[in-house]
């Protein structure tokens, strides 16, 4: 596992952990604490809620020696008073300030916030930036989640073969937070059994409306109407509504027709992910669909949806009566 709350090895004795990423951010303040207080010592850990609690209380915890242990761990958050947010408390903050300055060799004072930016015109920010042990909890890439999923499931012992990790991470619309749950589970699941498969990942893991929309879209390629309608009456029965599959079915035509013109231009999976704006593994469904129908074939589809766009936005019929007829048609095509 990465250790990047480590400086040379050790422990800083401020931290400021920010960021959209809450299970990123979870993971480092855990991974601190337990450094700090490997013997699991609660007297000498502080948690406090800078939403009931001022920031002197931080500064008096972090500035109290040690109890049992070599280290006074203080997490605060939110930390809002760092970003462009209003806070609900006022705050000292030019005694953190001074603090950051010269902060006890005794304390571990972790500040987090879950916040995209911080406010780097504030004095308070530039000090941190300066002295602390900054960490950005920003949205990984594709491939730092397929390396979690990778590590998490050799660590335990198991095995997972590209296709299925693919499908998870799209599954979990690439958030670290839903595929370390959904991976927890999967792990369970398989038990002593040694490999995670793509079918068991299909079976645990929930579709999200995007995937239903692919799976959709694939029933309409392949002329299998019956299924296509029962999953668009379950979708219904979701609360789903028309115009949004509509939406999302528009989006998935024009993939598949722009990805289709990219790989004949001789563009692999990754490049056309890139132009297009879209999930490898979404580029990568949508090139094996459209292997199935011509240029003209899509062009027609879309031209289907569209109208039928047209004529719900207009009221010229009942929406649900255009998009079942959008569908036959799209089925025929």
């Amino acid at each position: 596992m990465k250790t990047p709350w480590l400086v040379n090895g050790k422990l800083a004795n401020l931290y400021l952990l920010y960021g959209t990423e809450r299970h990123l951010l979870e993971e480092w303040e855990r991974e601190i604490v337990k450094a700090a207080l490997p013997d699991g010592e609660r007297f000498d850990y502080m948690k406090i809620d800078l939403n009931d609690q001022p920031l002197d209380a931080v500064l008096d915890e972090a500035e109290t020696v040690p109890f049992l242990s070599d280290y006074r761990v203080v997490v605060a958050k939110p930390a809002t008073f760092l970003t462009g947010a209003k806070d609900k408390k006022q705050h000292n903050l030019e005694r953190l300030a001074d603090y950051i300055l010269q902060p006890a060799d005794y304390a571990v004072v972790v500040l987090i916030v879950e916040a995209e930016k911080l406010d780097e015109r504030k004095t308070v920010v530039k000090r941190l930036k300066e002295r602390a042990t900054v960490l950005e909890a920003k949205k990984p890439t594709t491939e730092e989640l397929f390396r979690f999923v990778l590590d998490a499931v050799n660590d335990k012992g198991y095995r997972m073969e590209r296709p299925a990790i693919e499908r998870l991470i799209f599954l979990t619309a690439e958030m670290w937070g839903t595929l370390a749950h959904e991976l927890e589970k999967l792990m369970l699941f398989a038990g002593d059994r040694p490999t995670i498969e793509i079918e068991d990942v299909d079976l645990l893991v929930p579709r999200t409306l995007e995937d239903n929309v692919f799976q959709l879209t694939d029933y309409l390629m392949k002329r299998q109407l019956e299924p296509a309608i029962r999953l668009i009456r379950d979708l219904e029965k979701q609360g789903q509504e028309v115009l949004a599959l509509l939406g999302l079915m528009a989006r998935q035509y024009r993939m598949m027709l722009l990805s289709k013109r990219l790989a004949e231009q001789g563009y692999g999976e990754r490049q056309i992910a890139s132009k297009v704006g879209a999930h490898p593994y979404a580029i990568k469904l949508a090139l094996q669909s459209a292997k199935r129908f011509t240029f003209a074939q899509l062009e027609q589809a879309l031209i289907a949806i569209t109208t039928t766009d047209e004529g719900m936005k207009t009221g010229r019929g009942d929406k649900k009566i255009l998009f079942d007829a959008l569908i036959v048609r799209l089925a025929t095509l």
